[in-house]
């Protein structure tokens, strides 16, 4: 191979991995979720922990009711769970919007590139004993600070979710602790 032809190839290599420089790949590594008291479990599972330029990751949540009796839960936003964000454990860093299906399928909520908002309505659905109800919500790359330890919380800082069971009339906050841990991958083997 003749100099020309060498630099010529060097120069599109270096090119074509420039792009793919420029937008860090991430996995997501661990969760951990405490234990909700009340009638309430929830869950968090990583269903596609590889967070690429060309696909995000994505997480599914998923609320029980383990108690006799239907409860009313309610959120604003999407039901059940509402706005979600991944918020660094580093401080005076940005909130990371998850997104979800759910966004497209309300006229609550509005996601642009650059913003989010809600009318604030509260969303009130019943959910019977045993039963349960699992949203997948996705982790774009391009929305995160960094690699590091997150922590599941509402965008608007709410509570994750609010609940009342048929013997009462006021509103219990649920915020359980959920920790996502996100690490860079390398883009060269």
């Amino acid at each position: 191979m003749n100099r020309r032809q060498y630099l010529g190839v060097a120069t599109a290599t270096m090119a074509g991995l420039a792009g793919c420089m420029g937008d860090p790949e991430y996995t997501i590594t661990d969760i951990g979720v405490s234990n909700m008291a009340g009638p309430l479990d929830y869950d968090i599972e990583a269903v596609d922990t590889a967070v690429t330029v060309d696909s995000p990751g994505s997480l599914d949540m998923t609320v029980r009711n383990s108690s006799q009796t239907a409860v009313e839960i309610s959120n604003i936003g999407v039901w059940p769970f509402g706005i979600l964000a991944l918020m660094p454990a580093k401080e005076n860093k940005f909130k990371t919007l998850l997104l979800t299906d759910g966004y497209d399928e309300t006229d609550h909520v509005e996601v642009t590139t650059n913003s989010t908002r809600t009318d604030n309505t509260r969303l009130v659905r019943s959910l019977a004993a045993s039963e349960s109800v699992t949203r997948r919500y996705f982790v774009q790359g391009n929305r995160l600070s960094g690699s590091g330890t997150y922590t599941l919380g509402d965008y608007f800082d709410g509570p994750l979710l609010s609940y009342r069971t048929d013997d009462t009339d006021s509103w219990s906050e649920r915020n359980p602790t959920v920790s996502v841990t996100i690490t860079e991958r390398s883009l060269l083997p």
